[in-house]
């Protein structure tokens, strides 16, 4: 069994070894697709599951802008079930490696949001926060993004209070996603 493991270990190794050299270029284009799952604080909790899709523009080796909608099914404290469908904009700084595996990165966001609970109108939350997180690039162009982010909601129609809903919530987001490098000229 320990054979089995030192040699798992060594063919990771391996692979990881073999693809230091992903790094952004000015230019590029990640299209991305992520899962998060997240709570809701405040006088009404809920748990979420959202779908991102993503396409992200890089300004720069290390600033990119970014667009995504989003997608999702959220549940409270009493099974209530809502449907979310909106969009996030957002803005990261990269922190270059000298590897090139992993890339850090910091940014902050804005998010507008419409969620339709069973029998009930809808309602649109407007957030802003910041995230931070780490790309790791299978390959040249493939990458894994995990991102945690932070946001608070800023806005919210007057049906919220009809809810119950505790507009000055803070939002936690756990993001794993997958993301492609599109437009490399090599």
């Amino acid at each position: 069994m320990k054979l089995i493991r030192i040699g798992l270990l060594s063919i990771l190794l391996g692979c990881l070894t073999s693809t230091l050299f992903a790094q952004v270029q000015k230019s590029d284009h990640n299209l991305g697709f992520s899962l998060d799952m997240n709570a809701v604080g405040g006088e009404s909790s809920e748990s979420r599951t959202n779908i991102y899709v993503s396409y992200t523009y890089f300004l720069s080796n290390r600033v990119s802008l970014g667009f995504g909608p989003r997608f999702g099914i959220s549940k409270d404290s009493e099974d209530n079930k809502t449907t979310i469908s909106g969009y996030n904009v957002f803005l990261n700084y990269s922190f270059l490696t000298n590897g090139g595996f992993v890339l850090p990165y910091l940014g902050v966001q804005y998010s507008k949001v419409g969620q339709k609970q069973e029998d009930s109108e809808k309602f649109t939350t407007t957030s802003i926060g910041g995230n931070f997180g780490l790309k790791f690039f299978v390959t040249e162009r493939l990458n894994i993004d995990n991102n945690f982010s932070l946001t608070r909601m800023i806005a919210g129609s007057d049906t919220l209070d009809d809810l119950g809903i505790d507009v000055d919530g803070t939002i936690i987001q756990l993001n794993i996603g997958l993301g492609y490098i599109i437009g490399r000229k090599n």
